[in-house]
């Protein structure tokens, strides 16, 4: 792979620039882009490195010391604090004064291994606070968007080993201090995980196989657990991203949380701590008086409020019962209803020659005629339907009401008079202890609007957190569901006949799975034998140590530094620099032992090393760390001495221009 150019559009502090390395040669292999701090050189590096990997995954976004991840808004546009977002400021500032869309893009062309010419770009359009964003990869006529371009990406530089080709001198010497997290991309650097891929394909192959021979029912309760262990799975991944964004909204937050309690701080008069704690003491009882009182009102108030508000109704229909009552008389209505009740039975006693459907026809007509002595002349009132039993419960209910009606009316209203002094009580407090905060010649407004916005935060925060423990809960029941189903769907495995002919092509297939495994295992030794060799031979080219004898490398790619007489030395007691140096040498042994042709990008390319090591390193490394080597200097960092050891080597200088620090440009030529 050969880079032929690459090009910045209002991306990060580049407004526009176009960097040409087709004049690299294999005698010719080193580029310098030269530029003093802050005008641009790590820009280039991140826009390289964004090219690559796209910011979809959540470990392409983190930024700040310590990393911290962004939304993908976030990472984008700008999470108001920190992070100003990969969209030009100047640009994004100019499109929003004249309300027009801003377009960011990198384009870079490169050479592949087969000698076609290939172009990649990704951009993203932002209008207002919306984004829209893409990558386009173009080989001749073909022209591939999305996922499809995503993965021509992939395999020319996979997204994770990205870092270990683009990367800062400085920031390496992690891959010294690393216990063991880099195994895994050091193993894919390396090239030596294809028999795992393939072992993980035939695993994948075996379960095909063994499903194949399952009954269909057996099958479909297959199909079901593996789509619930499925589910679970994408929960988990769902929870853990909802629990990243929430982690760095409260990262931002509580950085802003601190920001404006100092400023309030600073705005307050310096009140004394005694007169302070005695109103917040009072505002805490006035608080919890009214609090209870409100309780007691919002419990009672509402069932009474009909009553209590129409007492002259109330009156008025106790009147109506009572003479209701009186003109129905019931004692009467008593004596009626018993004579009524008894009537059928007396009239088949005394007239047995009635038939019994004759002696009910005559029953009922006699109840009605004495029912109808006990009718009321006028029987069109509010109560007229309703019988003398449910009056008299009636009027003792009604005799209540117009009793006490007035009193209980009474202390309803006290209680709200109490309820509102209550509430001017709270707030003359609370005017208290902002005038004793803020004093008499105080900037009040401006110590109101943060205190305001401490509120407004502390909320957030908690609310933020209360999100984070119901993901967490998720998460773990994500987990717990994941577990439960991957047991189910073994059992069910398990539970077919073993001597059928699937399950003996499996087995077979697993067979397969641990030779591949074994002689996987004996590769990674041979490759890390071979890669400690070539570890101390780079690391003695850069540097002579007296201390440092041999580097040991772990199966974890763990580093161990041995003195001359095989005692261990601590890796804490080396120095950055130091570190520095032997990741550089951990990583041109790793790139030569995988035979890479990637170009090699450096920024800070000498940071904390002293002046011996830098001369091996400019006179022993970058000439033949790559093909293609592109190097990010300031003037401090190589001097015109320390150029001329480079300088038969170098193709092209180019010279970043950045006055206002937000519209990087550049020409060709070197700062010293």
């Amino acid at each position: 792979m050969k880079l032929l150019k690459v090009r910045l559009e209002n991306i990060f502090a580049y407004k526009d620039a176009t960097f040409d390395f087709s004049a690299t040669t294999p005698d010719k292999n080193i580029v310098l882009i030269w530029g003093r701090n802050g005008m641009g050189k790590t820009s280039f590096l991140n826009a390289m490195k964004l090219l690559f990997t796209g910011a979809e995954q959540t470990e392409f976004r983190m930024v700040g010391v310590p990393p911290a991840p962004l939304s993908g808004p976030q990472y984008v546009l700008g999470d108001g604090s920190q992070w100003t977002g990969l969209i030009n400021r100047e640009a994004r500032r100019r499109a929003s004064a004249l309300g027009e869309p801003v377009t960011a893009q990198i384009v870079a062309s490169w050479l592949d291994n087969v000698g076609e010419t290939v172009t990649a770009t990704r951009w993203w359009t932002v209008e207002a606070e919306e984004y829209t964003t893409g990558i386009i990869v173009e080989r001749g006529s073909d022209r591939k968007t999305a996922q499809p371009a995503q993965a021509i990406l992939e395999d020319t530089i996979p997204s994770r080993l990205v870092r270990f080709f683009f990367f800062d001198g400085e920031d390496i010497k992690s891959l010294a201090e690393s216990s063991g997290s880099y195994q895994a991309d050091f193993n894919r650097l390396l090239q030596i995980t294809f028999l795992e891929d393939l072992a993980r394909e035939l695993v994948a192959l075996s379960g095909d196989r063994k499903r194949s021979g399952l009954e269909s029912s057996l099958r479909k309760a297959l199909d079901e657990a593996q789509a619930s262990l499925a589910k679970a799975k994408t929960l988990q991944l769902e929870a853990r991203e909802a629990l990243e964004e929430i982690e760095s909204l409260l990262s931002i937050d509580s950085v802003e949380l601190r920001r404006v309690q100092i400023r309030r701080a600073n705005l307050s008069s310096g009140a004394s701590e005694a007169q302070r704690k005695l109103l917040e003491e009072q505002l805490r009882s006035e608080n919890n008086k009214l609090s209870k009182l409100i309780d007691q009102i919002v419990r009672e108030l509402p069932k009474d409020v009909p009553i209590l508000a129409n007492l002259g109704l109330v009156q008025k229909a106790l009147q109506e019962i009572v003479a209701r009552m009186s003109h129905a008389g019931s004692t009467e209505a008593k004596f009626a209803n018993n004579v009524s009740s008894r009537l059928k039975g007396w009239i088949a006693e005394g007239c047995p020659a009635l038939s019994d459907s004759e002696g009910a026809r005559l029953s009922d007509f006699l109840s009605e005629r004495i029912n109808g002595l006990l009718r009321v002349e006028n029987g069109s009132g509010l109560f007229a339907a309703v019988s003398p039993a449910v009056l008299e419960r009636l009027v003792g209910r009604f005799e209540t009401w117009v009793i006490a009606g007035g009193g209980l009316r009474s202390t309803r209203g006290r209680a709200l008079i109490e309820a509102y002094r209550l509430g001017n009580s709270v707030q003359e407090i609370k005017r208290n202890l902002f005038n004793l905060e803020v004093g008499a010649n105080g900037n009040a407004e401006e110590f109101r609007q943060v205190s305001n916005k401490v509120v407004e935060l502390e909320e957030g925060i908690a609310k933020q957190n209360q999100l984070k423990g119901q993901w967490t809960v998720r998460a773990a029941e994500a987990v717990a569901d994941e577990q439960r189903w991957a047991a189910e769907v073994k059992r069910l495995e398990e539970s077919q006949d073993q001597v059928s002919q699937a399950a003996k092509d499996s087995r077979f297939v697993l067979k397969a799975v641990k030779a591949l495994n074994e002689i996987s295992e004996r590769i990674k030794i041979v490759t890390r034998a071979e890669l400690e060799t070539m570890l101390n031979d780079r690391f003695k080219r850069i540097i002579q140590h007296p201390l440092i004898d041999r580097i040991g490398i772990d199966e974890g790619y763990v580093l161990t530094f041995y003195e001359k007489s095989g005692k261990p030395i601590g890796r804490t007691s080396l120095s950055s620099g130091m570190k520095q140096l032997a990741a550089t040498a951990l990583l041109w042994a790793m790139k030569d032992s995988a035979d890479s042709d990637v170009p090699v990008i450096i920024d800070t390319p000498l940071g904390r090393i002293d002046r011996e090591n830098q001369e091996h390193l400019l006179r022993a490394y970058y000439p033949v760390l790559s093909k293609q080597v592109i190097i990010l200097p300031t003037n401090a960092e190589i001097d015109d001495r320390k150029l001329k050891l480079l300088s038969q080597k170098v193709a092209t200088h180019f010279r970043i221009l950045n006055t206002s620090g937000d519209a990087a440009t550049v020409e060709e030529g070197s700062l010293v």
